[in-house]
Formats: C-alpha cells, sequence, structure tokens
C-alpha cells in the first residue's frame, strides 16, 4: 500500500525525531563503514590496482546509464508534499523499467568502443557487458524506497543497506580469494544488489503493476529532469578519474585515483548517505521556517565536526595507514589523499545544502550551481593535468571549497539567519591541528617520536577534539549532550 499524507509525519516538533532517526542511521552507517573497511583491506591485498580500475570504469558507465535511466521521477514523488497514489507509483515504475532496458541494451552495443577507448584487454571488456542486468535494479526497489523515505523509515533503509553491503564484501573477499581479478568486484556488486532488492520488497511489500499514462508522467517528468540534471552533473564531476585518467592514462591510474578517494571520503560517503532522509525532512518546512534553520544547521554541524576530525586522523596518517592495512602497492595513491582533503570536507556541507535546494523546490538553481561546478572543476583539472593525479585532487579541492562557500552564503540569505559561524571552529581546528603535527615533528625533541604516521594521526585527533572544545567554549560537549538525550528519547 503507497503511504497517504496522514502517514507521513508533520514538520512540526519534528526534531527530536529526526535527531533519533539520524543517530540510529548514522551508527548504522558507521557499522557499514567498518565492514566495507574491513573487507577492503583484504581486496587491497588479493586485487590489483588494474582490476580496481577495470571495475570502476564499468561502474561508471552504469552509473552513467542509471542516471539517463532515471530522469528524477522517484525523487520528485519523494518531495511530493501530498499523498502518492498508486497510479503514480505505476507509471514511474513502468516508466523506469523501459529507460533500464534501452540503457542496458545500449551499453551492450557500446560495450566495444569503450573497451578500446579505456584501453582494456583480453577478458576484461567482457567484465563490462557483464555488468548490464544491474541496470534494471534501481527501478525495480524504486517503489518500496520510496514508501520507506516518505514514511520516515530511515533507520530500516540503513539496515537493509548494510546488511546488503555486508553480503557484497563477503562474496567479494570469497571470489577475490578464487578468481583474482576483476570478476569477484562484479559478482559481489551482483550478490549486494539483489540481496538489497529483495530485503527492500520484504519490508515494503506490495508490487503496483506497470501502466503508462502520459498525463501522469509529464507533471513527474518537468520537475524530475530539473533533479536529475543536478545528479548527472555531480556523478560527471565526481568521476573524473574514469572519464579522463582512463581515457588517457589506462585503468592503472584510475584505481590509483580511486583508491585515494575512497580512502578519503568515508565521512562524506556517511553524510551523503543521509541525504536521502535529508530531503524527507526539509520537503516538510517552509523556507523561513525556523525549524528548517535548526534542523539544517544541527545536520551541517554533526556532519563537519565528526567529519573534519575522521579526516585530519586519515590524512595526517596516510603514510603509514595505507601500506599497513592496505598493501604498499597503494602508497603510490597518498598525493591523491592529501589534494581531496579540502574537497571532502567540503563535501561534507555540500549534500546537506544541495539536499535543502531540491527539497525547498530550487532544483534548477542547484543544477545551475553544480553545472558551474563541475565546468571550472574539469577546466582546472585540463590546467594542470601534467602535474599528476596529485594536482587533479588538488583541482577538485579548490573547486568545492569555493561552491561550498556560495552555497552557505545563499543558506543564510534565504533562512535570514547566519550559519557560517557554526562552522569556523570546526576548520580552523582541523587546519590548527594539521598545523601542530607538522610543527612538533620539527621540534628536536618529538620529532623522533612523530615519525610514526600512527603516532601522529592520533596526536592530530587528540589536538582536533581539545582544540575544538576550546575554540568553541565547550559548546560542541553541550550539544553532544542533548544528542545523545534525543537519541535515547523513546
Amino acid at each position: 500500500m503507497t503511504p497517504r499524507a496522514s502517514d507521513i509525519p508533520p514538520a512540526q516538533g519534528i526534531l527530536p525525531r529526526i535527531a533519533r532517526e539520524l543517530t540510529r542511521v548514522a551508527a548504522l552507517q558507521v557499522a557499514g563503514a567498518l565492514l566495507a573497511q574491513a573487507s577492503g583491506f583484504a581486496l587491497a591485498r588479493l586485487l590489483g590496482v588494474r582490476d580496481f580500475g577495470v571495475y570502476a570504469i564499468g561502474a561508471f558507465f552504469l552509473g552513467v546509464g542509471s542516471l539517463l535511466g532515471d530522469e528524477g521521477v522517484a525523487a520528485t514523488l519523494l518531495l511530493k508534499k501530498t499523498d502518492v497514489t498508486d497510479e503514480e507509483c505505476e507509471v514511474a515504475v513502468t516508466f523506469l523499467l523501459a529507460l533500464g532496458a534501452v540503457m542496458m541494451v545500449a551499453f551492450l552495443a557500446g560495450s566495444g568502443l569503450i573497451a578500446r577507448r579505456y584501453h582494456l584487454a583480453g577478458a576484461e571488456p567482457t567484465v563490462l557487458r557483464a555488468m548490464t542486468p544491474l541496470f534494471l535494479v534501481v527501478p525495480l526497489r524504486a517503489v518500496p524506497y520510496l514508501r520507506m523515505q516518505r514514511a520516515l523509515r530511515l533507520a530500516e533503509i540503513a539496515r537493509i543497506e548494510v546488511t546488503a553491503g555486508l553480503v557484497q564484501q563477503v562474496t567479494a573477499i570469497g571470489l577475490a580469494w578464487a578468481t583474482r581479478d576483476a570478476w569477484a568486484l562484479v559478482g559481489a556488486h551482483f550478490a549486494g544488489s539483489i540481496t538489497q532488492l529483495a530485503l527492500a520488497w520484504r519490508a515494503a511489500p506490495g508490487f503496483t503493476g506497470l501502466s503508462l499514462r502520459w498525463s501522469l508522467l509529464r507533471p513527474l517528468l518537468a520537475y524530475g529532469l530539473k533533479v536529475q540534471g543536478l545528479s548527472i552533473a555531480a556523478f560527471l564531476k565526481d568521476n573524473v578519474s574514469a572519464i579522463y585518467l582512463g581515457a588517457a592514462m589506462g585503468p592503472h591510474a584510475v584505481g590509483l585515483f580511486d583508491f585515494g578517494v575512497r580512502y578519503a571520503q568515508a565521512p562524506v560517503g556517511a553524510v551523503n548517505a543521509l541525504a536521502r532522509a535529508q530531503l524527507s525532512v526539509y520537503s516538510r518546512f517552509d523556507a523561513h521556517d525556523p525549524e528548517l534553520h535548526r534542523a539544517v544547521a544541527a545536520i551541517t554541524r554533526v556532519a563537519l565536526l565528526a567529519g573534519l576530525g575522521l579526516l585530519v586522523t586519515l590524512a595526517v596518517g596516510a603514510t603509514a595507514i595505507i601500506p599497513a592495512l592496505y598493501g604498499a602497492q597503494w602508497i603510490a595513491s597518498v598525493p591523491v589523499v592529501y589534494g581531496l582533503v579540502a574537497n571532502m570536507a567540503g563535501g561534507l556541507l555540500a549534500g546537506p545544502l544541495f539536499a535543502l535546494l531540491q527539497a525547498q523546490g530550487r532544483a534548477g538553481l542547484a543544477v545551475r550551481v553544480f553545472v558551474v561546478w563541475t565546468v571550472s572543476t574539469w577546466a582546472l583539472v585540463l590546467a594542470v593535468r601534467t602535474e599528476g593525479i596529485g594536482a587533479v585532487a588538488w583541482a577538485h579541492s579548490t573547486m568545492t571549497v569555493a561552491t561550498v562557500y556560495w552555497l552557505v552564503r545563499w543558506a543564510e540569505r534565504t533562512f535570514e539567519r547566519p550559519l557560517l559561524p557554526g562552522y569556523t571552529g570546526a576548520c580552523a581546528a582541523a587546519l590548527l591541528s594539521i598545523a601542530g603535527v607538522w610543527a612538533l615533528g620539527h621540534a628536536p625533541l618529538l620529532a623522533r617520536r612523530l615519525e610514526s604516521g600512527w603516532t601522529a594521526a592520533a596526536v592530530a585527533l587528540a589536538l582536533y577534539a581539545a582544540l575544538l572544545v576550546v575554540i568553541e567554549r565547550g559548546r560542541v560537549l553541550r550539544e553532544l549532550a542533548w544528542l545523545l538525550r534525543s537519541a535515547a528519547a523513546r
């Protein structure tokens, strides 16, 4: 049964529920991230850099096809302020399945050209072709996910995704042990996707049927195309490695760059996973509602404060953590990690702020901003391309910081209330902690102790926490106490 308006929680008094749901979701996301990292240690040693590069190239084109085959229809239904009818669900699923089938056929037809352009050899083109049925998975799980998202069953969604992730990671390790090639990653992708699909339908059962009525589809596409334009621009910006590096340098360069991205983006991944929840929450408020300002300020502060601590730790300790946990073959990705720190810090805020734009019906503005962000990033990447993959990472960071600053200022003008002061303390603490470790590393009595990347990472994290408390005069401790009380409330 499709959720009706009465099933949608009201906006008033929703902040404590938001805190409870998002805290539980965050805890599940942390568990999922830990599982992924644990399997990543094993996979990085069982498979080669080129194997990851081949899979990343296939995943890129799979993502392009999925984006082109969505048109923002599901997001439009999610943001609808009234109830979603069964007829609308039928039209959406039929349309998404049809486009998914078209993308699948197009990918099969073009796989030979892709293989030649991206320097694939041997059985590697077959790996790409084997991924084509995955184009149909996203359309098939659209309806149960829509039901759960509109009802704010966020923790339930997170449990499904963590379980599917566990299945995927276990499958990947088992297949990697047996095959030692990119087929392990493809097989694991299938296992995780099928598990996620089955669990989603079990949690929100009731197939709505298939039909295609233009009178219902047209209004969904009218707004959905704007939403999808944002997703496409974001996808192109974030996949520079598969697009440019793959064509220019081959799968090995793609593998190194993508590893650096995965290593540095752990906190950003958790925040972006909450974007679905943020859309559901933000769409319930008017733009000038003080509760919306409070929700955005709280969510972004939690994301930034927690994420910066992890980013500082991962960056300072990269030279020790990467070879120890993943293997010496990945040490060449350290310059990518350093270059992406500012990009990932900005990403902690970018996800929630773009979700705010979409939820408030400003998808057109969101698309324009993301297009400028994407084009400027690519222009800078092309300008520094001869300087190596580390310079490509710095190009990302430069344009991300500028874009996120504009987004924060836009949100402040919309709310007519400040946001930036809530972020400056954490940013200052992060910069000072990195500078502090560098300075201590040059002190005669401490230099030898900080030669170990593990020690340096621990010192950086401790400095960040201490400086944050001092700079904000204990504000973060009071907020943490409130968050724990809200999460524990029944």
